[in-house]
């Protein structure tokens, strides 16, 4: 099975409490801070480190093709490409922006790696 390795990740303010938003999709919003990504839009990265507080920094893993862990909004194939649902998840793509690419299957809930895409 894949892994995380070596992520690296940016820092930018977090734009609410982030601090159990790890591994969901994150945007980076007109105020220079992250958000949780809405459903099927694109993402600028993966939250790997959420803090407690608006403002703080949050580390964001936004470089494509690196692997990343995910939280998955529902059951994933190996092999999938993803989108984000509703509360910046991974689901299977169907018509939103491409994520990601699962490189393991999953069940809702699951934290599992992805190839990050980040399609805009």
């Amino acid at each position: 099975m894949a892994f995380e390795v070596n992520l690296q990740t940016v820092s930018v303010p977090a734009s609410a409490d982030l601090s159990t938003k790890q591994f969901l999709f994150g945007t980076i919003n007109a105020s220079g801070q992250v958000a949780v990504t809405g459903a099927g839009l694109a993402s600028d990265g993966v939250i790997a480190l959420g803090p407690s507080a608006q403002g703080r920094p949050c580390g964001l893993a936004s470089f494509p093709g690196q692997i990343a862990r995910v939280m998955l909004g529902a059951s994933v194939a190996n092999g999938a490409l993803l989108e984000v649902d509703a509360n910046g998840k991974a689901i299977t793509q169907s018509a939103g922006k491409i994520v990601g690419k699962a490189l393991s299957a999953g069940a809702s809930g699951d934290i599992i790696p992805a190839l990050l895409i980040l399609m805009r």
